[in-house]
């Protein structure tokens, strides 16, 4: 041990360990998550306990109307408004201890939010609650930052709060982008889907117009109906038709990505 330090208190000891038990537990959910808003439910959940908070809650950027949303939130008993509150509630991605967050793209703890000037009151306003401190990370992706995690009114406080915060909010980026990546190949694999269905289709309305083009011919040249059946257009016909019956009901058949 090195002359003056104190090796650290059990309950600190502990403390890290849970912490680490949640990162592990978010990274091993990560890699065969089938729900993501369970994954959120439980990283917010465990957090917020971790830090005996009142609360903990994403905000997610909505790029089109350039406002914070909270699409997934965890509320102690205490607390003044519920999770589902917390989702009708929005405010401009400019504002706020999230947006100075998002901007400067680093994490921050605030001791006394009220007298903060990056504080926006309006939450607050609107859920009755008073937040006094405040623990912010970004949520970053390859493709830029798309909100925070925040924790609201933490009494459990201890060393490294903002880099655990930090690596969960990594984690909670990683699992969204990951959620984004299986919509859009579900999108694709059903767009394939269909192409796949309608060139079936169009093959059968194909035979069936050469077995008619190929039977009206066998008719004006009064060829016996065997010919007709053996004719080089009804063969025809018959394979292109059997052909795009058979991708027709394939397509159909095969079961739809979850």
């Amino acid at each position: 041990m090195i002359p003056g330090r104190f090796p650290p208190s059990q309950s600190a000891v502990s403390s890290l360990a849970e912490r680490l038990d949640v990162l592990c537990e978010v990274n091993r959910r990560l890699a065969t998550f089938a729900s993501l808003d369970e994954l959120l439910g439980y990283a917010t959940r465990r957090t917020r306990e971790l830090f005996e908070a009142e609360g903990c809650a994403l905000l997610l950027l909505d790029d089109a109307r350039k406002e914070f949303r909270f699409p997934v939130a965890s509320q102690s008993a205490a607390s003044h408004v519920s999770s589902e509150g917390l989702r009708d509630i929005h405010f401009p991605a400019t504002q706020g201890i999230a947006g100075w967050v998002v901007a400067h793209g680093e994490p921050i703890v605030i001791d006394d939010a009220q007298h903060d000037p990056r504080f926006f009151p309006g939450v607050d306003a609107a859920t009755g609650m008073t937040t006094k401190v405040v623990l912010c990370a970004p949520l970053r992706t390859s493709q830029g930052t798309i909100g925070v995690i925040e924790v609201i009114n933490p009494r459990g406080r201890g060393q490294g709060d903002l880099e655990f915060l930090e690596a969960l909010g990594s984690d909670v980026a990683v699992a969204h982008e990951k959620a984004a990546l299986y919509a859009a190949l579900r999108q694709e694999v059903m767009g394939l889907r269909r192409l796949a269905w309608l060139g079936g289709v169009t093959l059968g309305v194909l035979g069936l117009g050469l077995l008619g083009a190929s039977f009206v011919a066998n008719m004006a040249n009064a060829l016996p109906l065997g010919e007709f059946v053996t004719s080089p257009g009804a063969l025809l016909g018959l394979l292109v038709g059997a052909a795009g019956l058979l991708l027709a009901i394939g397509v159909r058949q095969v079961p739809s990505a979850s």
